[in-house]
């Protein structure tokens, strides 16, 4: 077996994670995907302790509860059927929201001391794209994406 697939975790990991906690604003959370181009943060307690996951599917899901106001393409300008002030005032009132007031999804992690061949198990058994690594105190120490895995797996010398 290349010696690739038996690299430890905290060898290959992404140190500087950034991570939320449960208060952080929706409006907040847009911000930080957009400004670091990412696409999830693990949801972390006071502790550092990992409690979740909020991916970019989960801000979008959060969304679908708004309903758009009606409108016609008049003469090449919308003309609005309802009172948008209503829509504005929802859409304000969900960037308000903090990510406890969202679904997220548990996150599944990985130990720092875990292989590299650990972790390609781990995303397609769970069908996932990012993994928070923790340390044996449960605490958030780095991340791993499915690019960080097609890295590791490029480096091999026997495919």
């Amino acid at each position: 077996m290349d010696t690739i697939l038996k690299k430890r975790v905290k060898e290959f990991m992404t140190t500087k994670v950034i991570s939320v906690t449960e208060n952080e604003t929706i409006k907040n959370l847009f911000k930080i995907f957009d400004k670091n181009g990412i696409l999830g943060v693990p949801v972390v307690n006071d502790k550092n302790e990992v409690t979740g996951i909020i991916t970019e599917s989960d801000l979008i899901k959060h969304f679908t509860t708004l309903e758009a106001p009606n409108s016609i393409n008049l003469l090449g300008g919308i003309v609005y059927l309802e009172n948008i002030g209503d829509f504005n005032k929802h859409l304000k009132e969900h960037c308000a929201e903090t990510v406890k007031d969202m679904a997220f999804n548990t996150a599944v992690t990985v130990d720092e001391d875990k292989t590299l061949l650990d972790v390609i198990n781990i995303m397609a058994d769970e069908k996932i794209t990012r993994l928070p690594v923790v340390n044996a105190d449960n605490k958030l120490t780095g991340i791993i994406t499915r690019t960080d895995v097609v890295h590791q797996i490029a480096k091999m010398t026997k495919i």
